[in-house]
Formats: structure tokens, C-alpha cells, sequence
């Protein structure tokens, strides 16, 4: 067997990879996000901090060359990966990264939100256990697609990737909602860091976030820790319904809800920062969450209000406990519907879960299929 790994073709293969997968799926953004995502894809390409912005003129002239690019490759098919003699498929990865570990190398490929393939090769940085899973933690990347997602799981595999991660703490403070000030404030705060000055001093501030970022992902892997603990959604369950119902409100609906349960799980990212007191943790979560999990989980960022004001976890544990068995009861009804509708109409089923489960939250004319969108 030829342990030799040709470095550039194998790079050369998953960016064609990664192209043919933006080509497909750049429509799940927004106009906005997608040229945020763009524009993030440009700074790392460069090797620049997310923190220093690039000449204009320099990345639109990229974005042309990378849009001429997505319409060659738009419908081509995957390419193989070659590691030593041997080829393999794009999502083999436990038989892929059975050949890389010994080079120090690592590869992710999952599928994202709207069923996106996502594909990144880096360096790893340390392996360990957790019970039966496997936590690799990502330093440098040398390839990777529009969809970085900071933490990912395969299985009993999780993916830490820092440098996502570095990105993505960048671009919540300077795409700050309102709504998000104060508890992101508390969080950097705890680090000794002031987010307007992060605003207004990016360059000397800046490099500050990355001690933040390798810390606060250590606390998202229990986001994938309580993913792998539940059970709400048996086997193949919740992957169904997700492509069953892909773009649609339902999938946006489905995606929530389980990450509800993962963050609320006993096992999970808010029952891991409860037990270790973890306060930065606690109010990035509240800064993040989106409009959509706001409305499902109320509880916790009401509790968060009283915690700042008299530094007692036990508001906490509650709401989270009060969003599990709700986020609990809503997966189960869903997968109900779902069963039921089986051997059916499949539009009709959509719009029984949409009737049943989203319409009486509110919130059906505000949800969109996008993914920077929810």
C-alpha cells in the first residue's frame, strides 16, 4: 500500500468538490448573506484575519471569477478523492481519514442545511474521547466550501474547527442585532473585552478573539455531545423529514427543534455550560439564537434577564429543562405527522405539519427557506 498523500491533487479534488457544491446551493442565501459568505470565503482564501477588510474593488473582481467558476462546474459530478493508491468516494470519510491521520491531516464532508454538501481538509490539532464519541479539534484549513460550520458531527465522529469559529465570533460583532447587544457584551465582558471597542478598533482588538474563539468552541462540542444523547429522532428519522421537506418552512421547523434538543439535553451544550458555571457561554447563546429558536424557546432568555441581575444558575436549569420536554413534544408530534402521512401526498402532509405544529406559532409569514434567513 502507498502511504505517499500528493497534497495538491487531493486539495485540487475537494475544492472541485466544494465548487460544484456552492454552484448548487448558493440560492439557500440571501443576496446579503450570500456576499457575507463570499466575502468570509475571500479573507480566508487570502489568509487574511476576519477582522481586516479587503479592497473592494479586489473582491468583486474575485466574486466574478468565482460566479464564472460555479457555472463550469454546475453539472459536473463529484470527483473522487486519491489519498496514497487508492480512490474513494467524497463521502467516505472514516476510510479517507483512516489514510490521512498518520500525515496529521483531517477531512469533513456532511450535508448541511438544505441538504448542502459541505467538504473541508485541514490539520488536526488534537484527538480525543468523550464517552464514545471522538472529538478532533481543526486548526488550519486548506480547503472548505461556502458553509463552515464552526462544530459538525458524523456518527461518533465530532469536527471542532477553530478557524469557523474564529469567523464566525468576527462577524456577530459586526453584524450585532440589537436585540443581541447586551448579552454579548456580558460575554465579551467576561473576557475582559468590550464589543464597541472590538468595533472600533479591529485591527488592534482584533487577534484578542482568538483565545475567545478556541474557549467558547470547546463549550459548542456539547451542542454535538447532546446531538449524539438524544433520542427523539430514531435512525434515519430526522434525516428523512429534512429531505423530505428540504426548503421549506417545515425544514427550517425541523432543524430548529433539533437543535433545541441538543443544546437543552441534560448531556448537551446548556446542561454542560450549567454544570461548569460557564457565564461567556451562557450569554453568547442568548446572543445567538435566532428569531425562529427565540419564539420556541422563550424560557431561557427570560431566565438569562434574571441571571444578570442575581447570578443564580437554578432560572437557568429550569428553562432549560421547560425547552427540552417542549422541543421533546414538538419533535415527536412532527415525526407523528410525518409517519402518518406515509405512502400519502407529500404536499399535503407539509401542510398538515405547517398547520399543526408552525402556523399557530406566529410566525409562518416571517420564515423563508434560506438558510441566513430562519
Amino acid at each position: 500500500m502507498n502511504d505517499h498523500v500528493d497534497l495538491a491533487r487531493l486539495q485540487s479534488e475537494i475544492r472541485h468538490n466544494c465548487d460544484i457544491s456552492d454552484a448548487n446551493h448558493a440560492g439557500l442565501f440571501s443576496i446579503c448573506g450570500l456576499l457575507l459568505r463570499l466575502r468570509d470565503l475571500y479573507k480566508w482564501e487570502h489568509s487574511t484575519p476576519p477582522w481586516q477588510e479587503p479592497e473592494p474593488a479586489d473582491l468583486m473582481e474575485w466574486i466574478d471569477a468565482r460566479e464564472t467558476r460555479w457555472e463550469e462546474v454546475l453539472h459536473r459530478p463529484w470527483a473522487s478523492l486519491t489519498v496514497g493508491d487508492e480512490t474513494f468516494q467524497p463521502f467516505e470519510i472514516a476510510s479517507i481519514n483512516a489514510r490521512l491521520a498518520p500525515h496529521g491531516l483531517i477531512y469533513g464532508a456532511g450535508y448541511a442545511v438544505g441538504m448542502k454538501p459541505s467538504f473541508f481538509l485541514g490539520e488536526i490539532l488534537e484527538t480525543r474521547r468523550l464517552g464514545s464519541l471522538t472529538i478532533h479539534v481543526v486548526g488550519k484549513e486548506w480547503i472548505r466550501d461556502l458553509y463552515a460550520a464552526p462544530a459538525m458531527r458524523q456518527g461518533e465522529q465530532i469536527f471542532a474547527r477553530r478557524t469557523p469559529m474564529l469567523f464566525f465570533l468576527w462577524d456577530q460583532v459586526m453584524e450585532m442585532r440589537p436585540s443581541a447587544r447586551e448579552p454579548l457584551s456580558y460575554a465579551f465582558a467576561q473576557y475582559g473585552l468590550n464589543v464597541d471597542s472590538l468595533r472600533r478598533l479591529p485591527a488592534e482588538m482584533g487577534p484578542r478573539l482568538e483565545p475567545v474563539a478556541a474557549s467558547e468552541l470547546e463549550t459548542w462540542i456539547y451542542h454535538e455531545v447532546g446531538e449524539a444523547s438524544d433520542t427523539t429522532f430514531q435512525g434515519l428519522q430526522w434525516q428523512e423529514i429534512v429531505s423530505s421537506y428540504a426548503n421549506s418552512p417545515v425544514e427550517i421547523f425541523t432543524r430548529v427543534i433539533k437543535d433545541l434538543l441538543s443544546d437543552t439535553h441534560p448531556q448537551g451544550l446548556l446542561g454542560h455550560i450549567i454544570r461548569h458555571g460557564i457565564k461567556p457561554s451562557l450569554a453568547f447563546y442568548v446572543s445567538f439564537m435566532r428569531p425562529f429558536t427565540r419564539v420556541l424557546f422563550p424560557e431561557i432568555r427570560v431566565a438569562f434577564g434574571d441571571f444578570i441581575r442575581r447570578d443564580d444558575w437554578t432560572g437557568i436549569e429550569r428553562a432549560r429543562a421547560a425547552g427540552y420536554e417542549k422541543a421533546r413534544h414538538n419533535g415527536l408530534e412532527l415525526i407523528r405527522l410525518h409517519e402518518a402521512g406515509k405512502g400519502h401526498d407529500s404536499q399535503r402532509t407539509r401542510e398538515k405539519i405547517i398547520s399543526h405544529l408552525i402556523e399557530p406559532l406566529g410566525v409562518l409569514g416571517t420564515l423563508t427557506s434560506r438558510e441566513d434567513e430562519p
